[in-house]
């Protein structure tokens, strides 16, 4: 389980790194966008398709970061006052919810809008590189890494669980302790 602890704190590290660059990205994208189009009269035309894309990247990416950091928006009205073993099923049963889902419509849709996309060849009109346009796919591109980022860490939510649960040393909750 060790080796696996430190896996996930480097990839929440990377992610965390990742979401910082994309958001410095955006906020001086925006600031540009103003200063060109209130100082200099002549607005640049990309900026405002590369602050919405990395906005696009931002809140996916960010979904899967809260996820695994385990900050993710939660209703917890039954699971505080469960015993501690109906607190691992608990989060077993929804873990494997949240996994199935991230695989069905973030991993298998995801992809499927990516391919599509690409291979239609769908361009975003503002941002080119040279004489190329950035293709849409790549934008989508978020939806699948993020299914994969979610199932990964739902997984290993999952086997942690199971682990506690079959070793049967289970302290009591501190709904129980009142």
């Amino acid at each position: 389980m060790m080796l696996i602890q430190v896996v996930n704190q480097y990839i929440n590290k990377i992610l965390c790194w990742i979401l910082a660059i994309f958001m410095s990205a955006m906020i001086i994208a925006v600031v540009w966008q103003v200063f060109t189009r209130f100082v200099l009269r002549d607005p640049a035309n990309f900026t405002d398709e590369l602050s919405r894309y990395l906005l696009i990247w931002i809140g996916i990416l960010g979904g899967a970061y809260t996820f695994a950091i385990k900050r993710h928006l939660a209703l917890e009205l039954i699971i505080p006052h469960c015993q501690r073993r109906g607190q691992l099923l608990m989060s077993i049963l929804i873990n494997a919810i949240v996994v199935a889902f991230a695989t069905v419509t973030f991993i298998y849709g995801g992809w499927y809008l990516v391919s599509d996309t690409l291979m239609h060849g769908q361009i975003s009109p503002g941002i080119a590189f040279g004489s190329h346009h950035l293709l849409i796919g790549y934008v989508y591109l978020v939806v699948p890494i993020a299914g994969v980022l979610i199932s990964y860490f739902g997984i290993v939510e999952i086997i942690t669980d199971l682990i506690e649960l079959f070793k049967g040393n289970h302290p009591l909750s501190s709904a129980e302790k009142i």
